[in-house]
C-alpha cells in the first residue's frame, strides 16, 4: 500500500505555447502484484488537484479514489476530498514542504540520457537509506516543467521535497516521465500517458460545494487517507480488524 504515494501520452511541444494557465498529466500505474491504476493532475495559478485511482484485490471493494487538493492561496495545507462521503480533511505541510514526514537520506547515482515516450530524458537512480531504489527518467525538454514538477514533488503519494533535492544535487532532476519504485513489495512503474497545457477556472480548485470538514485524520502510516500499514492491521483483534475493513468499504469501495 505504501507505494502508492509514489506513490503520477505525448503532446507537441507547440502546444505549450498556446496562453493557458495550467496543465493536465496524467501517468499509468502498474505492479507486478497486480495492482494498477491511473493517477491525474490538474495544475494551474490557482493550485493542483490530484486524483489517483487504483485497483487491487487486496483493496477493499477492489479500488479506491484518493484527491488531494493543494491551493496557492493556502500552500501551508492539503486537502483530502472524500467524494463518496462528501467530506474533507486537512493535513499541513512539514518544514520541507512535504505533507508527511520524510525522514529518508538519499543518494543519486546518474546513469545516462534515454529517450522514453519521445522525451530526451536523465536516467538516474535514487537509494534511500532504507533500502528502497527508485528508478527516474526525468526531462527537461518540457517548457516551464519545474512549474509542473512541483505538483508531484509536493505530492506525497507521487514525490518528496528531499529526494528532488538529491536529483538537483546530481543534475537529474526534470519533469518525470517514468518512475519504477522497487522494494520488498516488488516493483512498481508509473509513466506518463497524457500531458496537455489547459486553462482551468479557480472554481476548479476549490472544495466542492456541500462538502463537509471531517475531523478524522487526513492520512495514515501508509500515506493514504485513512489506510493502516500491514503491521498495524496484523496488530489489531479480528473484531478491531473487521470493523476497520468495514470502515475502509464504506470510505473508499466502490
Amino acid at each position: 500500500m505504501k507505494k502508492i504515494k509514489f506513490i503520477s501520452a505525448l503532446t507537441l511541444t507547440a502546444l505549450f505555447a498556446a496562453a493557458q494557465n495550467g496543465a493536465y498529466f496524467e501517468y499509468k500505474i502498474t505492479s507486478a502484484k497486480g495492482m494498477n491504476g491511473v493517477s491525474a493532475v490538474k495544475h494551474s495559478e490557482y493550485g493542483s488537484l490530484s486524483t489517483m485511482t487504483m485497483n487491487s484485490p487486496k483493496i477493499p471493494g477492489g479500488s479506491m479514489v484518493m484527491t488531494t487538493l493543494s491551493k496557492k492561496e493556502n500552500p501551508d495545507v492539503f486537502y483530502m476530498l472524500n467524494d463518496k462521503a462528501k467530506t474533507y480533511s486537512e493535513m499541513k505541510r512539514n518544514a520541507s514542504g512535504d505533507h508527511g514526514e520524510d525522514n529518508n537520506t538519499y543518494t543519486v547515482k546518474k546513469i545516462g540520457s534515454e529517450t522514453i515516450n519521445g522525451y530526451k530524458c536523465i536516467h538516474a537512480t535514487v537509494t534511500s537509506d532504507k533500502g528502497t531504489v527508485t528508478e527516474v527518467w526525468n526531462t527537461k525538454d518540457i517548457p516551464d516543467y519545474a512549474k509542473y514538477s512541483e505538483a508531484i514533488n509536493k505530492n506525497s503519494k507521487m514525490g518528496s521535497s528531499k529526494r528532488e533535492a538529491a536529483l538537483k544535487d546530481a543534475g537529474c532532476e526534470g519533469f518525470p516521465v517514468k518512475m519504477v519504485h522497487q522494494d520488498k513489495e516488488g516493483d512498481m512503474t508509473m509513466e506518463l500517458q497524457k500531458l496537455e497545457k489547459k486553462s482551468f477556472d479557480k472554481s476548479d480548485f476549490e472544495i466542492p460545494t456541500g462538502y463537509t470538514k471531517s475531523n478524522a485524520p487526513g492520512a495514515g502510516a501508509a500515506g493514504i487517507p485513512g489506510v493502516k500499514t500491514q503491521e498495524e492491521i496484523m496488530k489489531m483483534t479480528p473484531e478491531e480488524r473487521a470493523k476497520y475493513i468495514e470502515e475502509l468499504k464504506k470510505q473508499y469501495g466502490k
